[in-house]
């Protein structure tokens, strides 16, 4: 821990202090998490897949908890170069400039070794942040000069950061200092990302754009870790859980040299935004695992030509998507393959399905794909 004196707003504390016993379970989960991930066989296509769907429900979240409401489709289309009319141009602006920062967060590999992070990196992502966003003070990449507020009583209370540009100036220096000391570069880098993150909002060196940016930083940190997907899912996280977010930044202000609240909070986001990263991958190779299984079917006369495309049909539907006897006949895409055909037909087809494991049905003779089928 180090304690600095500054000219205006008293002690300030850069801590790494937490209580092991409260978040040691969760660090582990987070690990073993992480580790399984990473060990996942991840097919070019899915990455292909995942990857921006994460980034674009990332700079949705990141830019929702500041308040700019595009949604994660808006995003999308703007990242592929439409224009979404029904927002300001300030929102959209916005979005613009965290895809250029996502973009250049993309480009920063690991080396094997904790990443070391720097001023000129922290005021850089800051001014693609901010550029030619409109606001009264905020001049891009600058540390700001002058009082600001920060949180609401309805979280925990106001903090005000430190007031003066020659202490956001010593502080940030300190805090570079600190954050790649060897004493922090030995903590695990969730734990190194987690206080990153904290120290650096309640020095709050610019004006605007502080959260995102801390949010940027925190991802770099994971990234170069070799942490998958989830440098980018923590900010949807946080967005859908922005009330926890910020009493956990105003506990742990309250607390001054103990920042186990906030590493509690940040674990809590890291398990729950892995458990369904690992889900969503389990998910695609279970679907891409029984496509091939359809199509070795097929090639074996096990099953016919039209049975395998209603499979694969069905690999297109949600996993809770449930059909009828009938609805082969009157739904859409299905009428296309039963068009010509008989409803004894379809009947010993759904019979045929069923019998191999590859449909389920319940009582009212509602089926609907079998996504174990495989185990």
């Amino acid at each position: 821990m180090r304690d600095f004196l500054t000219f205006k707003s008293g002690k300030f504390y850069l801590s790494e202090h937490y209580d092991s016993a409260q978040v040691n379970d969760l660090l582990i989960r987070a690990i073993v998490l992480n580790e399984t991930i990473v060990d996942l066989p991840i097919l070019p296509k899915l990455s292909a897949r995942l990857e921006p769907e994460i980034m674009y429900s990332s700079i949705s979240g990141t830019a929702a908890i500041e308040g700019n409401p595009i949604t994660e489709e808006g995003v999308r289309k703007i990242a592929e170069g439409h224009d979404v009319e029904e927002y300001t141009k300030k929102d959209k602006q916005e979005i613009i400039n965290l895809i250029k920062a996502y973009n250049l967060l993309a480009g920063i590999e690991s080396k094997g070794e904790p990443y070391i992070l720097s001023e000129e990196l922290i005021c850089e992502l800051h001014k693609i942040i901010t550029d030619q966003v409109p606001d009264e003070h905020n001049i891009p990449g600058q540390y700001r000069n002058g009082i600001v507020h920060v949180g609401d009583k309805a979280h925990g209370g106001i903090f005000t950061p430190p007031k003066i540009l020659e202490d956001v100036k010593n502080l940030m220096n300190e805090f570079i200092a600190w954050i790649n000391c060897d004493e922090i570069l030995k903590l695990h880098p969730f734990i190194r990302a987690a206080i990153a993150h904290y120290h650096f909002c309640i020095i709050h060196p610019f004006w605007d754009g502080n959260g995102r940016t801390a949010r940027l930083i925190e991802a770099i940190i994971l990234q170069t870790a070799n942490i998958k997907y989830i440098p980018k899912e923590l900010a949807n996280f946080y967005y859908k859980n922005v009330d926890d977010y910020y009493i956990a930044f105003s506990k742990s202000i309250k607390l001054k040299n103990d920042v186990t609240p906030f590493i509690e909070f940040f674990l809590h986001a890291a398990v729950l935004s892995l458990t369904k990263i690992k889900e969503s991958i389990i998910y695609f190779i279970r679907i891409f695992s029984l496509r091939d299984y359809y199509t070795f079917q097929n090639q074996h006369h096990n099953i016919t030509k039209r049975q395998f495309n209603l499979l694969t049909l069905l690999l297109d539907y949600p996993v809770t998507f449930t059909f009828t006897l009938k609805d082969l006949f009157s739904s859409s895409p299905f009428s296309i393959l039963y068009s010509k055909v008989s409803t004894q037909t379809a009947r010993r087809d759904l019979a045929k399905l069923s019998k191999l494991n590859l449909l389920s049905y319940d009582d009212e003779k509602k089926y609907n794909l079998n996504q174990r089928a495989l185990g």
